[in-house]
């Protein structure tokens, strides 16, 4: 890195008010020579602390690159757009008024819901939403719909179920050890247990207005958006 680097991280300390020492703490750094180093273009600045600056300081990447430092910015941008991300999907499948609810047993996300499961490796979303329909119901779902998606975070990333819908499917219900299966005419659903937040998703389903069900967390609250 140049010392126009280091002008710069040393503007982003001052407009804070912070010593150099107050600064290497709050970047992690053991000792404010370090930061000395920097300002003064002697040290290059490390790719998890360039994160942690742009992040605890609420900076552009712009705010501290020139044009001779382009390719440096260019590799945090990269780096800050990629997260991980767990793929699973989910399916609706109707029979005229009703449709299949799974009433699940485990203990962390007990109730009726829609049967589904996670995307396996190099596996595209259709063949997964098909795969685990005949795993968990028994059934072969014919031209499963992507109506929507569903998200929230999860560490370091975010959880996405793909939804799906079909009214084409064949063979014998069967049940596993996820939870019993069941036919369930929508005019009955608010008198059984769903999982939290269902009405919801649902609504996700059967709307032409909405694709997506996302949740936000904002002070340890989790707040459903429809969008």
């Amino acid at each position: 890195m140049n010392n126009n680097f280091g002008d710069k991280i040393k503007k982003v300390r001052l407009d804070h008010g912070m010593s150099q020492e107050e600064f290497a703490k709050e970047l992690g750094y053991t000792s404010k020579s370090t930061v000395n180093k920097i300002e003064k273009g002697v040290n290059d600045m490390s790719q998890d602390k360039l994160e942690l600056l742009i992040k605890k300081f609420d900076l552009e990447v712009n705010d501290l690159f020139d044009k001779l430092s382009k390719d440096m910015g260019a590799k945090v941008i990269s780096e800050d757009r990629t997260e991980r991300v767990e793929l699973t999907v989910l399916c609706l499948v109707e029979d005229g008024n009703k449709i299949l609810l799974q009433n699940r047993v485990k203990k962390d996300w007990q109730g009726y819901t829609l049967p589904g499961g996670h995307v396996e490796k190099d596996e595209s979303f259709v063949d997964a939403v098909i795969r685990e329909m005949k795993e968990e119901t028994g059934l072969d779902i014919k031209n499963p719909k992507l109506v929507g998606v569903k998200q929230f975070p999860i560490e370091c990333g975010r959880y996405v179920v793909f939804l799906f819908k079909t009214n084409e499917y064949s063979g014998n219900l069967l049940s596993s050890n996820e939870g019993k299966m069941e036919w369930v005419e929508y005019k009955d659903i608010s008198k059984i247990k769903t999982v939290d937040d269902f009405e919801e998703l649902l609504k996700v389903f059967n709307s032409n207005d909405l694709s997506e069900f996302q949740y936000v967390v904002k002070d340890d609250v989790w707040k459903v958006v429809l969008k």
